[in-house]
């Protein structure tokens, strides 16, 4: 049976330039990396190299990105975040799918926010990297474009890749309202859930959580 999860990533409202756009009208919006902060040892972009963003909007721009999940050769390093993440995501397997959720401003009402899926990896691989070193890492083939193995330390727990069926998407999937950010959309509660499979609480700040989806084919079919 086929399993799924969804992580929150992106620029947040605690970001320099906050978090990324959406249009209501039709859910289009943009996907705005966040900072990186480590030290690299490759080229990496700046948010005005970013041709998908609108700089106008972006009070930092000479600022380098930490570009992850990257949706050329579809690939996402994990850190640790805690709560059952990694065990929700090492159990992902060839098939599955990885959801990525992101908060995004009003761009016509910036005090207005939600919470959308903004794409997804249908999962080739998942690899644990907790008991390789840094030069292992970045000796792996396939990941050369993630972020992770551009710093000098990598700071990864787990490299994911999604074949080419994975998808950043041009409209996002709204799991929340701008008139309720924090209350999950009842549509979403009967397979979407806490990473031990409870239900998701009206007013936790569950957009922040890795979150178990238990039938990931319903999201793909409101990811059009």
């Amino acid at each position: 049976m086929m399993k799924g999860a969804s992580i929150n990533i992106a620029s947040s409202s605690k970001n320099p330039n906050g978090r990324g756009p959406i249009d209501p009208p039709d859910f289009s919006f943009e996907y705005l990396p966040i900072p990186e902060e480590s030290e690299i040892i490759d080229e990496i972009p700046t948010y005005a190299e970013l041709d998908w963003i609108s700089q106008e909007n972006i009070p930092v721009l000479d600022k380098p990105v930490h570009l992850d999940p990257e949706f050329k050769t579809y690939t996402y390093g994990h850190a640790t975040r805690g709560f059952g993440d990694m065990g929700l995501l090492m159990d992902l397997k060839e098939g599955d799918y990885l959801f990525f959720h992101s908060t995004l401003d009003n761009k016509h009402e910036p005090s207005e926010w939600l919470t959308a899926i903004i794409g997804y990896f249908e999962i080739e691989k998942v690899i644990d990297c907790r008991e390789l070193s840094s030069s292992e890492i970045k000796e792996m083939g396939g990941f050369e474009n993630n972020a992770h193995l551009k710093r000098k330390d990598s700071g990864v727990d787990l490299l994911i890749s999604g074949t080419e069926d994975s998808k950043l998407l041009e409209k996002c999937v709204p799991l929340s309202s701008f008139e309720d950010p924090r209350k999950l959309k009842d549509e979403f509660k009967e397979f979407v859930m806490t990473p031990s499979g409870k239900e998701i609480n009206d007013g936790n700040p569950w957009f922040r959580w890795t979150l178990k989806v238990t039938e990931p084919e319903k999201m793909l079919e409101r990811n059009g």
